[in-house]
């Protein structure tokens, strides 16, 4: 996978986990569901609730797609890949929405995807000379200069890429059917629940 392509599937990635694509409902449902479930809760103990939710249902999706061994190994690594990145975003995405953001801001769009990489993105904003004495925001991102914003795009497609290319090989391990299942979905519940816990602190400001 080269950059061009690396940049066109991250961008699937957001568009699918805003619009939804089977099995999965968008994020938007995700929230109307908790909302109803948890109606008197506050947005954060509402997406601390989701994630935990979340982090079990990856969990499932992990283990499923890891089951079958070297018969179904070239079905597994790449379902195993794009569902989890999927979660992922629309996680993020689903806290952004209970704290009331706009994702349809370019710039707010680009940070959910921004927090599947959690500190790598602080060491990028920190070389491109981006103070940060308190924490990364929304609203710190909205004002980032243009060529900061463009400089940070850039960095993090080649870490998808990379991590893209380092998860498919992870992934061998599926060739041990059931147990391969059961420490891949523990991974990926384990990183759903890091990464939601930076979508809470990236778009909980307004709490």
């Amino acid at each position: 996978m080269n950059e061009t392509k690396s940049a066109a599937l991250m961008n699937w990635i957001l568009d699918q986990a805003l619009s939804g694509v089977p099995p999965f409902a968008p994020a938007s449902a995700l929230v109307e569901e908790i909302r109803k479930k948890c109606p008197d809760a506050t947005p954060r103990a509402q997406a601390e609730r989701l994630i935990l939710r979340e982090s079990v249902k990856n969990f499932s999706t992990g283990f499923l797609t890891g089951l079958g061994g070297p018969v179904t190994l070239p079905l597994a690594v790449p379902s195993s890949l794009l569902s989890s990145w999927l979660l992922q975003a629309r996680l993020v995405a689903a806290v952004a929405l209970l704290h009331g953001h706009d994702l349809r801001d370019p710039r707010l769009r680009s940070l959910v995807l921004w927090a599947l990489f959690g500190d790598t993105v602080k060491e990028v904003l920190k070389t491109g000379g981006v103070p940060l004495a308190n924490r990364i925001t929304a609203r710190l991102v909205i004002q980032l200069p243009a060529g900061v914003f463009m400089a940070v795009e850039r960095k993090l497609g080649l870490v998808f890429l990379e991590r893209t290319t380092r998860w498919g090989m992870n992934n061998l391990l599926k060739i041990v059917p059931v147990a391969g299942g059961a420490v891949a979905g523990t991974i990926d519940a384990v990183v759903l629940r890091r990464v939601g816990a930076t979508a809470l602190e990236w778009f909980g400001e307004t709490d």
